[in-house]
């Protein structure tokens, strides 16, 4: 029994690729309206997304942080250091940090009221109302962690319409009226009309959205970027923020830079707010002081008549004592001021703060580890309030600020010490040259404390005013850390959604899409649909398609077809043509032709039939001969079973026909046929019978075209043999079973020889599904036909 399975195809080198040009081209031929349809549905679907986006855009500000001064600054710098001011070299990193903190933002939103915003439903998108809202709402009870959304609706110039969302998700509508409170259960709000409002805004939408500060914050600095733009040796920084509507993102660059200057001037104020404090204090109690001296002096000296001037016998001595008495007094004011500072430094131990660096200490190492301190300290505060109290830089800040208060505190020890021992020492001295003044000047012996003590003090609050002075003026030139060399600028045209290129993207996207679609499907099927599924490495022509047929056609057509002036019947006379183009032009006599295929089914018995009669029809004498010595479909459906053919002449050993080959009842212009005749055991032995040959040849010239319906050529060796003996051979092969690869195997059959004058004819194609318009013929249906199936009805409307 023969094998209706498919043979396996040949596995070659030259097997071409599925991705090939060819393919490519082939889609884009088939496929091009569907093609260009996926493109406009791409396009139009990104039109449609770019849409549904809100508008965002760019702004741009330049900053000169502060950083190494010029020679012309070299003046301002020296007086700066004199008085123990810090310059405030600018390290970009952290100043970049701190840019981008929470804090900051916070800041700015709560100073711009950017919480609450206000937006309105253009076609598919929002657009930000900021500053050009007709109404504002002032949320005077909320929750800090509470948003909502409430849609107002003015409805005209006393009322509005306010709609919200409850707990369910349900929405409420409420009546109020502008400037009075109204009452929702998240809040207490009240609106009130700007003057933008118009009765143009009646009956449209405002949507207001109020959100906690630190979400917008965070929202802000999402969009915020703070780069270096230049070479490392520069101390510029470029700030870009984008924001829903330009000027918003102009008003928070520009105030977010105020907003760290002031802060940046605050730290570095710190210190010198607090010598202010200290010295406003000591001045207080030492101008309490001098005026209770100064009330003992006089008192004193009334009481007992002391004038101005002492004896010329003591002046010596006197002189001697007041310059004892002024180095004590210095001592003795540098004790006092070491107690204080000495105090400062307890305190801080308790609790961190600022240690004033004016001590009036002649000593400068105790200067340099408490202006050490205060760095730290500063440094510390700026960068524990950002990245917390356990990052590693915030805990060796912490450390260096121990290390420089110890260092500190050790020093003073040792500087209270030896001015302890040097006023004992210069006492010591003062009470001998008392001693021996005592007798000369008891009385006014009296009141020298009082004038020591006086010019102690009054000396003290001398220095303690012009350090006050000093502070003033440090805290007067104190710079911002930021220079700004470019307000917030940039164009007001937004920069997203870019609508061109997400059509164009979305237009290719859907081209691609439907080309990869196609091409997957392509390179999936394997199997011959129609003549452009033909692989690259093929050299024989495709001398015919044939065109499905519908289910009617096909129940209505036997084995010939009826109806001449249908399309199926105008295909086979262009093969008829085609096939008649390529025979050779012998002076005398017709030809052989061998119609054959790889499986049975793909219709080669109607196609032998059909281009018989096409041969007949033109006015040809045509012999139809069943080869098939198996199957006998030619036989069986022509009703010549049991009758003598082809086999009985070649069991006789006779070339005579005669009796044998009978003219076609169906046909009467001129067509015969000759069946099989009876079965045979062994039908390659009995073809290869040399007499085969000669009976071919006395047909070729009593006919003008003999036609043979040979067995599959895939199947049995009974073809070769037949082929062989043909002037051409017609490969009939079945639309979308066949697959493509075995048409390699069958190329090599051409290029042996052994399928002479080979042409295919590519059976029941579907010229809709293919995308073909059959030779423009105007017929309301495509035409095809089946074998062992039904064919499908194909509907098309012709040009």
């Amino acid at each position: 029994m023969a094998n209706n399975t498919a043979p396996t195809p040949p596995v070659t080198e030259n097997t071409e690729e599925t991705t090939s040009l060819d393919t490519v081209l082939l889609v884009l031929r088939r496929y091009w309206f569907i093609i260009i349809l996926a493109a406009l549905a791409g396009g139009t679907a990104a039109y449609y997304l770019a849409g549904r986006q809100n508008y965002i855009y760019q702004k741009t500000a330049s900053v000169l942080m502060r950083d190494a001064k010029t020679s012309s600054d070299a003046s301002s710098e020296r007086i700066m250091a004199e008085l123990g001011i810090d310059s405030g070299v600018a390290n970009l990193a952290n100043e970049s940090f701190i840019l981008k903190s929470t804090a900051l933002m916070n800041k700015v939103v709560e100073d711009l009221n950017l919480n609450t915003s206000y937006w309105q439903k253009k076609d598919f998108r929002e657009i930000d109302l900021y500053k050009t809202s007709p109404l504002l709402v002032h949320f005077e009870r909320i929750d800090k962690q509470r948003a909502c959304t409430l849609q107002i609706t003015p409805l005209d110039e006393k009322r509005f319409m306010l709609s919200h969302s409850n707990n369910q998700g349900e929405s409420v509508q409420l009546e109020g009226f502008y400037g009075k409170p109204l009452t929702l259960p998240f809040a207490v709000i009240s609106i009130h009309p700007t003057s933008l409002m118009t009765d143009a805004w009646n009956e449209k939408t405002v949507i207001v959205r109020h959100k906690p500060v630190l979400e917008t914050a965070n929202n802000l600095l999402h969009g915020l970027t703070v780069t270096r733009p230049d070479a490392k040796e520069s101390s510029l920084l470029e700030m870009s923020l984008t924001a829903s509507n330009p000027q918003k993102a102009e008003d928070v660059l520009n105030h977010l830079i105020q907003v760290y200057n002031q802060i940046s001037k605050d730290e570095r104020n710190k210190a010198a707010l607090k010598t202010e404090n200290f010295i406003q204090s000591r001045l207080k109690e030492l101008g309490a002081a001098l005026s209770d001296v100064d009330k003992k002096i006089t008192e004193f000296k009334t009481k007992s008549d002391i004038v101005k001037d002492t004896d010329t016998t003591m002046s010596a001595d006197f002189s001697t004592s007041q310059a004892l008495e002024k180095e004590i007094f210095d001592l003795e004011t540098q004790i006092k001021l070491a107690a204080i500072l000495a105090d400062n430094l307890k305190e801080t131990e308790r609790k961190q703060g600022l240690i004033s660096v004016e001590t009036g200490l002649p000593d400068s190492g105790i200067a340099r580890q408490i202006e050490h301190y205060n760095e730290a300290y500063l440094e510390y505060q700026k960068i524990a309030g950002s990245a917390g109290s356990q990052n590693p830089i915030t805990v060796s800040l912490r450390d260096r600020m121990n290390s420089t208060r110890a260092a500190a505190n050790k020093a003073l020890s040792n500087y209270r010490s030896n001015l302890n021992l040097k006023l004992n020492q210069l006492i010591s001295k003062r009470d001998s040259l008392t001693e021996r003044l005592t007798e000369t000047a008891s009385r006014e012996q009296e009141i020298i404390p009082l004038v020591r003590e006086h010019k102690v003090k009054e000396e003290l609050y001398l220095m303690l005013l012009s350090k006050e002075q000093e502070n003033a003026l440090a805290m007067a030139v104190t710079e911002s850390s930021a220079r700004v060399l470019e307000t917030a600028h940039g164009p007001n045209f937004p920069i997203s959604p870019k609508t061109i290129q997400y059509i164009a993207g979305g237009t290719a996207g859907g081209a691609l899409f439907s080309i990869f679609a196609f091409m997957g499907a392509a390179m999936l099927n394997n199997k011959v649909n129609n003549k452009h599924d033909l692989p690259s490495t093929n050299r024989q022509p495709v001398i015919a398609e044939l065109p499905q047929m519908n289910k009617k056609e096909s129940r209505n057509t036997g084995l010939f077809i009826q109806d001449e002036h249908s399309v199926i019947a105008e295909c086979f006379h262009i093969l008829r043509n085609n096939v008649d183009s390529m025979l050779p032009r012998p002076e005398q006599g017709g030809h052989v032709i061998l119609v054959t295929s790889t499986l049975p089914g793909e219709g080669k018995t109607f196609t032998s039939a059909n281009l018989a009669a096409a041969f007949a029809y033109a006015g040809k004498k045509v012999l139809l001969i069943d080869g098939d010595f198996r199957k006998s479909s030619l036989t069986r459906r022509l009703g010549g079973s049991g009758r003598k053919g082809l086999t009985s002449i070649l069991l006789q050993q006779s070339s005579d026909t005669t009796g044998i080959i009978r003219p076609l009842r169906e046909n009467s212009r001129g067509m015969d046929i000759l069946y099989t005749g009876p079965m045979v055991p062994n039908p390659v032995t009995l073809l290869s019978h040399p007499l085969l040959g000669q009976i071919l040849g006395i047909l070729k010239k009593q006919y003008d075209a003999v036609i043979i319906d040979a067995p599959p050529y895939g199947i049995l060796a009974d073809t070769a043999i037949l082929a062989s003996l043909s002037d051409i051979t017609l490969y009939a092969v079945r639309s979308g079973k066949i697959d493509k690869r075995y048409l390699l195997q069958i190329q090599q059959l051409a290029d042996q020889g052994k399928l002479p004058n080979m042409a295919y004819i590519i059976n029941g194609v579907n010229f809709k599904s293919s995308s073909y318009s059959y030779y423009g013929y105007g017929y309301g249906y495509q035409y095809g036909y089946g074998s062992g199936e039904e064919p499908r009805q194909t509907t098309r409307k012709q040009d």
